[in-house]
């Protein structure tokens, strides 16, 4: 979190759109932090998106889209791989933005899996709200209710590996 990923998404895909190729973007129905129909970032940029509540929602609603933006990828889950794989079979660029450690510092699928398909990966880290290392962890601030996870800069802030403290109770298993 907070380390720039939906902003970059958001610049790729509008330089994409700005050089004539069709290009759409797509959100997990389950972020509905900032816009329901738009890609947002902390500081209100947006770009026009398509909520979905699975991965092979995406395929069926790409439609003849060049560029495919996807943001929020750890929300989508193994699924995405397949999705976002036969879609680059396709012809199509695919874009993805997402955490790749989860609130327990575990490897957030699809993340792993999806960095072995890329061609391209480009990692981002904020400092660590603690110390100012480059952060690669999300630090949940606030409990965990009915197993959700989706926050802001209210629930969670970057941390190093040193200053990480994993949430209470048991992990998922992915």
């Amino acid at each position: 979190m907070f380390a720039g990923k939906t902003a970059r998404l958001i610049e790729r895909l509008a330089a994409a759109q700005t050089a004539g190729r069709a290009v759409v973007a797509f959100k997990h129905t389950l972020d509905t932090r900032y816009a329901p129909d738009a890609l947002a970032t902390h500081d209100s940029r947006r770009f026009p998106a398509r909520a979905v509540a699975s991965a092979e929602e995406i395929r069926a609603r790409a439609g003849r889209a060049e560029v495919i933006g996807i943001d929020e990828a750890q929300f989508f889950g193994r699924p995405l791989v397949a999705v976002c794989a036969a879609l680059r079979e396709a012809g199509r660029a695919v874009l993805v933005a997402g955490i790749d450690h989860d609130t327990w510092g575990q490897p957030f699928p699809p993340l792993p899996e999806l960095r072995e398909l890329a061609d391209q990966v480009e990692l981002r880290t904020p400092a660590c709200r603690v110390c100012g290392r480059p952060a690669r962890f999300s630090q949940r601030l606030t409990p965990i209710v009915d197993g959700q996870l989706v926050g802001g800069p209210g629930d969670y802030e970057p941390r190093c590996g040193r200053c990480f403290v994993a949430a209470p109770g048991p992990a998922p298993r992915y």
